[in-house]
């Protein structure tokens, strides 16, 4: 996931997610959602050969842009639109991610439609500074019976991908791990390593 100059270390955001996707990481959540589509154009059009090859590109809460520019989904949460309105909008083969920090709303986001739910914070992070993380207990809680993939976020660094993984997360989500990384191509490589040796014939997304 994308986040400002927090998520890139200063660095444009369109070099930072080829990098990425070099490395391995396959979905993209870009969550700068006060872009213009005129900032949104230019990005597609610097990574147009790696979606190409495919990369996908799914922009937070920004539905409008999503179907316009023929992105490849939205990722949404609880101040955004619902997620049976987004389905309906962007059709069958839309990613539509949801932010969930319980059990409870991700069976929601499962059952109006979401192709995969983000269940943070399972960690502390910078990103939500104050706020303790729930842990890997919390986690496995939270994922008993849900039928879609479910990334674990919130304090994600490699080191931590098989603990995740053993509680029942089918991939994870990171941010400053991966696009503040001096070489996020190095740690994309790295993520999705040690993501294949904890979850064989699971995938990163990010």
């Amino acid at each position: 996931m994308t986040d400002g100059e927090r998520g890139t270390a200063g660095r444009a955001q369109a070099q930072v997610i080829a990098a990425a996707f070099r490395g391995g990481a396959e979905l993209i959540v870009v969550r700068e959602r006060h872009w213009e589509a005129s900032t949104w154009r230019a990005l597609l059009g610097d990574l147009a050969g790696a979606r190409a090859r495919g990369l996908r590109l799914v922009a937070s809460r920004r539905l409008d842009l999503a179907r316009a520019l023929g992105l490849d989904g939205v990722h949404l949460g609880t101040d955004a639109v619902p997620v049976r309105e987004a389905r309906a909008w962007l059709g069958p083969s839309a990613w539509i991610g949801y932010s969930a920090h319980s059990g409870a709303e991700a069976q929601r986001a499962a059952r109006d439609g979401a192709s995969y739910v983000t269940l943070s914070p399972v960690f502390a992070t910078d990103s939500k500074p104050g706020e303790p993380g729930r842990g890997c207990a919390w986690l496995a809680d939270a994922l008993i019976g849900l039928p879609i993939p479910a990334l674990a976020l919130g304090g994600i660094t490699p080191a931590r991908v098989a603990e995740v993984c053993a509680a029942g997360a089918w991939g994870v989500a990171a941010v400053a791990a991966l696009g503040a990384a001096p070489d996020p191509e190095r740690a994309a490589r790295e993520f999705c390593t040690v993501l294949a040796r904890a979850r064989p014939g699971a995938e990163e997304v990010r």
